[in-house]
């Protein structure tokens, strides 16, 4: 028989913005305190979002309809894993009433309220997900609500240099994550693998840190020494990639808040060495804009875009044909950065 623990509550700052999670599941507080680490405070004076997920025993027992009337805004799933083919999640958005309304199917459901920036969600048994899986649902529904405070987030790696920023989008198998490592090894700091936090700032885009585990495939654990060397209670064994955490392995400090100066594009070149081709503009963001979540508010949508053209319009843009030559990139990125700032020291 299903029994739910007592309530947990977890006090989080996120860049300024006071949060509040509560759940009933003792493992779901467990990956999300993991995932949070960074973000927890003792204290928060006046919350403007509140988070609650209940662990259920079965799907039927979600209190939440949707209507007839509810609009389908989005439908995917997630990977395919396993001997027995089975996804990683499936999932429906609709507009409900007001409400955004994930519908995890089998896995459960979550309720977005926009208006009144609260998350519900109701997970069927999450002490038999994936920690990864699980703790998924409360970072689409915080993602969710902190866009609506103009705090946004994309599918990029990102990096602090000397006060500058290196954001690197792309996606699966383009070396984002190799060329992520090949510059954190070189000096650069950690702000994010998977999806660093942007918002504007005054006249300015600025990107903040969101530090997560770092998901590595056996190709590129190839190319670093240190972790071809690494033990396993450093370079864990995870699904379908292994993983780490940066301060395990590297030992530079997080990264601080900056304003981007670099987007690289990377796609990998069967070649012996790496080189940058500068990109306009408008291909830059036609470039980004894949790699940005995606919205299902018209007015949030709206703003995120136009910091999105900011973004692209502070900073400078290359398409990184990535070569062989892995552990050379510091070389080439390094010298962009020391010329921007002199450029604007003079």
């Amino acid at each position: 028989m299903f029994m739910a623990s007592s309530m947990k509550e977890l006090l989080l700052s996120v860049h300024g913005i006071e949060m509040t999670f509560t759940t009933n599941s003792s493992e779901l507080a467990h990956s999300v305190e993991a995932l949070l680490h960074h973000f927890h405070c003792d204290t928060v004076v006046a919350p403007s979002m509140r988070m609650e997920f209940d662990a259920i025993e079965r799907r039927g027992d979600v209190p939440v309809r949707i209507s007839g009337s509810a609009q389908l805004l989005y439908g995917d799933s997630g990977l395919v894993i396993g001997p027995d083919g089975k996804r990683t999640w499936s999932c429906d958005i609709y507009s409900n009433n007001g409400l955004l309304i994930a519908d995890f199917h089998e896995q459960g459901l979550v309720v977005i309220d926009g208006a009144s920036q609260a998350a519900h969600g109701y997970l069927v048994r999450p002490e038999a997900m994936a920690p990864d899986i699980r703790v998924s649902f409360v970072h689409f529904a915080m993602t969710e609500l902190l866009k609506r405070c103009g705090l946004y987030t994309f599918h990029a790696t990102a990096l602090e240099h000397k006060g500058q920023g290196v954001l690197i989008p792309g996606f699966s198998g383009r070396g984002k994550t190799t060329s992520f490592l090949s510059l954190l090894r070189a000096g650069y700091r950690y702000l994010s693998d998977d999806h660093p936090f942007f918002r504007v700032s005054g006249t300015r885009v600025e990107i903040l840190p969101y530090p997560l585990k770092i998901n590595v495939t056996d190709h590129t654990v190839s190319f670093f020494p240190e972790l071809r060397e690494a033990p396993p209670s450093v370079l864990h064994a995870g699904v379908p990639k292994r993983y780490f955490h940066a301060e395990d392995i590297y030992s530079g400090p997080l990264g601080q808040p900056c304003e981007p100066s670099v987007i690289l594009f990377p796609e990998v070149l069967d070649s012996s060495h790496s080189c940058l081709e500068p990109l306009p503009k408008k291909v830059a963001l036609e470039m980004i804009l894949p790699h940005s979540l995606l919205v299902y508010d018209a007015e949030v949508a709206r703003q995120e875009f136009q910091a999105l053209v900011r973004l692209v319009e502070q900073t400078d843009c290359y398409r990184l044909h990535f070569g062989r030559d892995v552990l050379e990139l510091p070389w080439l990125v390094t010298p962009l950065l020391e010329k921007r700032q002199a450029r604007r020291e003079n």
